[in-house]
């Protein structure tokens, strides 16, 4: 391999048709990072084996070193195969322990193995083989002076199995890589040119660091690549610092996992009231393991009914102020908490668009509450973007609100 660098190559038409959504390229990029390999350029190709063919011989040529994803499976579409044998001289032959391996699957499946299904255990001679425990084509690796060629599985869940439990312990233990010193750093919050502009100051002092700006919904992600483990130490103190309570992440951990985490330290407990998020902000709770530690219940209260029958909102203040106000998000907080008995309750009520809206409420407004003892946090948001995009960004809202009061009272 002449670098540490590696080009993608995704095979199938499927993918260029747009009848599938890639998936296969973020997953490698940051599994290859991890461990010292950068990804220097992807290609996308179809099932045409001339079109493949071409594809890969440029790709090897570049780089040396190329991984594939696609064109494994047993179908008259899968060439990648026989195009790799052709690249590389090495002729095809029936591997016998893939043979046995297949055999076994289709015995467990209770379904015969016919010869179409048999094509593949059909190989390259002088090729490695990784084993693929959540399917049947194993992963291949072909490999001469100079060039190396690595094809796996194009379903996710078959790629990702083998470059986890086979791939990446393989490069590892056959090539001298060096783990890059990188920092993830997940803010919310805050935009882009908001953050580019406060951290400008530390990548004056630190001018060997390479930036990348990330946006998710809700905030953005800073990739701090730097040229030492010291450097790295220092960026790290400098912009958690600047930051200050936007970071609310150094690696790849959800908001709500960081709230569950200061929710358990602090041996609390929240119950929450929607209305226009619709059970997303609960779901959302409860997708971390433990909630039953901490999350009591939840109310989703659509109807003004609702509000009244299960949260004893007053009728007059829901037509005195509207369903999506201030008060009635303090209501439903304070609401939820005394019938939970919480620690803490939180309350989200708004429009999500696009019917409902006003000219003083327009399609976006929501008010999120947050009540614990005797003090209750009411903020007021006009999100952007579609009814799914108002929803979500609703609950990292949410979230946040209860983050940074909970990150504060740990303080």
């Amino acid at each position: 391999m002449a670098s540490h660098n590696v080009e993608l190559v995704i095979i199938g038409d499927e993918l260029l048709s747009g009848a599938v959504r890639e998936s296969n390229v973020a997953y490698l990029a940051a599994r290859l990072l991890s461990i010292g390999i950068s990804v220097s350029r992807v290609t996308f190709s179809g099932d045409d084996p001339e079109q493949l063919r071409e594809v890969l011989v440029e790709a090897l040529e570049r780089t040396g070193f190329v991984i594939s994803c696609g064109g494994l499976g047993p179908t008259s579409d899968d060439s990648t195969r026989a195009v790799a044998a052709d690249i590389f001289n090495r002729p095809l032959y029936a591997n016998k322990r893939l043979l046995n391996l297949l055999a076994k699957r289709y015995a467990r499946l209770g379904r015969k193995m016919d010869s179409v299904a048999k094509t593949q255990v059909q190989v390259p001679r002088g090729a490695e083989l990784f084993t693929n425990p959540a399917g049947a084509a194993p992963g291949i690796i072909l490999k001469d002076n100079n060039r190396m060629l690595v094809m796996l599985p194009g379903v996710p869940s078959q790629m990702q199995v083998i470059t986890e439990t086979a791939l990446l312990s393989y490069l590892e233990e056959n090539f001298a890589l060096s783990v890059p010193h990188i920092l993830l750093l997940r803010t919310v919050g805050t935009i882009e040119t908001e953050l580019a502009k406060r951290i400008a100051p530390v990548l004056s002092r630190l001018s060997d660091l390479k930036v990348s700006y990330l946006p998710r919904r809700g905030g953005v992600d800073l990739r701090i690549q730097a040229a030492c483990a010291a450097e790295k130490s220092q960026a790290l103190k400098e912009l958690s610092r600047i930051l200050e309570d936007d970071l609310y992440a150094v690696g790849r951990k959800e908001l709500s996992e960081v709230v569950v985490e200061l929710l358990l330290s602090r041996g609390e407990t929240l119950s929450v009231a929607e209305s226009c998020t619709g059970g997303m902000l609960a779901a959302s709770i409860v997708d971390v393991a433990g909630s039953s530690n901490y999350f009591l219940g939840g109310v989703v209260s659509y109807s003004n009914k609702a509000k009244e029958d299960f949260l004893g909102l007053p009728h007059i203040l829901l037509k005195r102020h509207g369903a999506v106000s201030p008060e009635v998000a303090k209501a439903m907080a304070e609401g939820v908490r005394e019938r939970f008995n919480s620690t803490y309750g939180i309350g989200i009520t708004g429009i999500a668009g696009p019917g409902g809206a006003t000219r003083n409420k327009p399609a976006g407004l929501v008010y999120i509450a947050l009540a614990w003892e005797d003090s209750v946090r009411i903020k007021r948001f006009v999100f952007p973007g579609d009814r799914s995009s108002i929803r979500e960004r609703s609950v990292i809202a949410a979230l946040d609100l209860l983050r940074r009061c909970l990150f504060r009272l740990s303080s």
